[in-house]
């Protein structure tokens, strides 16, 4: 009988894991199809443009950094540091006081800050995907025997084939603003991080961008970390070692017109040079710019140069200390390009917009978004709301504005300033910013936001953040509890009836997500805890 035993173990143990290990099935569920309607209509509307004369053509510089909290700015009170540089585009031109983004994480915010649209219209509502577990064996090693941290992985009962992931990331048939300005003659570049798609069908060249330099990833080296100048903070977080491990490698490697190069310059000072090469370039064409400058800093990996690290000695903290030094390298990076526009002599004709892509990342401990609560990942302000600042010399007078705004806003700001008009064939989710009616505008329409099973609702003084999933519901007076410590949803039914409806109506416009999550993430607060999705 013992000779049996083993083969008999062996069998069991092969049809206890033969399930497990039977690939999850690939669905044509997520299948991506190209909208050909709205891509025909695009061509039409881009071909009208390119027979327009614009209003105006000033230089455009877009700025945005990468997980830089509202609070990490010095303009708006509360930062640890002072950011001169950034902060002068908000005292000499405008200043938004209540700007938001259209999610609290990167991807589909960009999504909707350069087409002018609710990401959700589009099915852009989480991260593109490079990879999903394989089998069920996987998935339970995933979930139950790795320390994901906060994270919890995903299941579902079918994924993308290959095929169809690739495909995952800003739609062709969306217009965005590169394409605008290509159209009217405008010489465009991005220069940093793109984060809407891997594949060369969703590279920025295809998306109206005439050079490219940067990185295709959510994130990248800023330098090598063996660099004896750079100082190096690594998170004990499981998604910060996915970041460390994958160093300059495949989406995160720098590529130049997407093509990779060995890039020896520090990133943040490498934006810089790569900016002033393309204007330059751009004046000896005698063509108007709009440069795109998603900025990575101060998303982690966390490295700063040292001298920018050693000037901050009065920070005990070496976490906060390489963070601040990040983020004092981009306000250095802000200064010198609004010097370099100085000695070519061309300050007066560009209008330079700084902003963030969402709220600062809390989990990291370096920043706790100020008096806001929680962070990036969540539908609380410390996640959503961002700085914005508009700056253009002897043209925008100083002002502080204190309405609601969307980062897709920026859209109708500035094809309002080209002279050109919206497309007609799709819905836009933009206001022009310097229109004299903003007030009206902005205070008559609800802010809405969703990922999955949780949405949120912001109108007037009263903002809704309710999860689907498990029913809870969460109802806050932002203007008097900028902080959302204080839950009234059990005395103000009637608002949050009304904020239903408008989530309810809104949400009938949206599309289904093209392509599954892989994660949700557990926030403790205050004693609470509450799921999002990611």
């Amino acid at each position: 009988m013992k000779i049996w035993r083993w083969p008999l173990v062996a069998v069991a143990l092969i049809m206890i894991l033969l399930p497990l290990l039977w690939p999850i099935e690939k669905s044509k569920r997520w299948n991506i199809e190209p909208d050909e309607k709205l891509l025909s209509s695009k061509r039409e509307y881009l071909n009208r443009l390119g027979e327009l004369e614009p209003g105006e053509t000033p230089n455009i510089i877009l700025i945005v950094a990468d997980d830089l909290g509202k609070y990490d700015v010095s303009l708006y009170n509360h930062a640890p540091m002072a950011t001169p540089n950034i902060d002068e585009l908000g005292e000499m031109g405008i200043t938004f006081n209540s700007a938001f983004a259209t999610a609290p994480i990167c991807s589909p915010s960009r999504a909707g800050l350069l087409t002018g649209r609710y990401q959700n219209r589009f099915g852009f509502e989480s991260q593109p995907m490079q990879r999903y577990v394989r089998n069920y064996l996987e998935y339970i090693g995933f979930r139950f025997l790795i320390s994901t941290d906060e994270m919890q992985p995903l299941l579902y009962p079918s994924y993308p084939p290959k095929d169809q992931q690739l495909k995952q990331g800003l739609p062709l048939s969306e217009i965005t603003l590169a394409e605008v300005f290509d159209a009217v003659g405008y010489n465009t570049a991005i220069i940093g991080k793109w984060h809407l798609g891997y594949s060369d069908e969703n590279h920025p060249l295809r998306f109206g961008f005439n050079f490219q330099y940067g990185f295709m990833e959510a994130f990248s080296l800023y330098d090598d970390e063996d660099d004896p100048g750079i100082v190096n903070y690594h998170h004990d977080l499981f998604w910060e070692e996915h970041i460390w491990d994958q160093q300059r490698s495949g989406p995160s490697s720098i590529t130049r017109d997407g093509k990779e190069i060995v890039e020896t310059r520090y990133l943040t000072d490498a934006i810089v040079e790569e900016t002033k090469h393309f204007i330059s370039e751009s004046m000896e064409r005698g063509e108007p710019f709009f440069t795109y400058l998603p900025f990575n800093a101060p998303h982690t990996p966390f490295q700063a140069r040292k001298s920018d690290y050693e000037a901050l000695d009065h920070i005990a903290d070496d976490n906060q200390r390489t963070y601040l030094a990040m983020i004092s390298r981009l306000d250095w990076a802000v200064g010198e390009l609004s010097r370099f526009l100085q000695a070519k002599g061309i300050a007066e004709d560009t209008l330079i917009i700084f902003t963030s892509d969402n709220g600062g990342a809390h989990y990291t401990g370096a920043t706790d978004n100020g008096p806001l609560r929680a962070g990036k990942f969540t539908q609380f302000d410390g996640g959503l709301a961002v700085p914005l600042m508009m700056y253009w010399p002897g043209r925008l007078e100083r002002k502080v504005m204190q309405e609601n705004v969307l980062l897709t806003d920026l859209f109708s700001t500035l094809t309002h300033l080209l002279g050109v008009p919206l497309p007609e064939d799709r819905e836009y989710d933009s206001v022009n910013l310097l229109a004299e009616s903003l007030y009206k505008v902005a205070g008559d329409r609800p802010l809405q936001w969703r990922s999955d099973y949780n949405r949120a609702v912001r109108f007037d003084r009263f903002k809704l953040m309710q999860n689907l999933r498990d029913g809870t519901t969460h109802l806050y007076d932002v203007k008097s509890d900028m902080g959302e410590e204080n839950n009234l949803a059990e005395s103000h039914q009637r608002e949050i009836e009304k904020l239903e409806s408008y989530a309810d109506a809104w949400e009938r416009d949206m599309k289904e997500p093209l392509w599954p999550r892989v994660m949700d993430y557990l926030l403790e607060s205050n004693g609470e805890y509450f799921w999002f999705a990611i």
